[in-house]
């Protein structure tokens, strides 16, 4: 998927603005590639169905396939593999050395909108960083929530962070 650069433009808007009703020409002239490719790709992200033709008016709409199970995995690993490419894990491991960074959440999900955060878990003690420029990259609110002993933290926590995805590290649980 990530071979075909252009559809993953196209797909990585979707994941951006996943309630968003996109144009053709929108998307052509946000992400800088013809009309004749971005319709190309639409067909075939159509034909996957992650995403959503919506007629309306004299032009169609396209719209995320947010209850596509494809959509949410290809999602969540661009949320991943932005995470990774914005240097956030290494700013948090280099900072705190923790056992474990966990993404967990919607997130971690593929459930995410434009207004949810991105939560992490981190197996360390508590500390003061400044993640304005991560933010600002990944377009997200960036939530942290440290915990040396992650036996304290209420179960409901547990379970969902334990359904998360491990970034780096590993998990101490007993």
């Amino acid at each position: 998927m990530i071979q075909k650069y252009s559809r993953y433009r196209i797909l990585q808007e979707f994941f951006n603005f996943p309630r968003k009703d996109f144009h053709m020409r929108e998307l052509s002239r946000r992400i800088k590639i013809a009309q004749t490719s971005v319709i190309n790709h639409l067909k075939v992200l159509l034909k996957e169905k992650l995403i959503i033709k919506k007629k309306e008016g004299i032009y169609p709409s396209f719209k995320a396939n947010r209850d596509n199970e494809m959509f949410k995995i290809y999602k969540k690993f661009d949320l991943i593999l932005r995470i990774n490419q914005t240097g956030l894990l290494n700013h948090i491991y280099d900072n705190c050395l923790p056992d474990c960074i966990i993404l967990f959440g919607s997130a971690s999900r593929g459930e995410d909108v434009e207004e949810s955060d991105i939560d992490l878990f981190v197996q360390a003690r508590e500390k003061k960083l400044n993640l304005e420029r991560y933010e600002k990259l990944l377009n997200r609110r960036i939530s942290l929530f440290f915990e040396e002993n992650f036996l304290r933290l209420n179960n409901e926590l547990k379970n969902n962070i334990l359904n998360g995805i491990i970034l780096k590290g590993y998990i101490k649980v007993f």
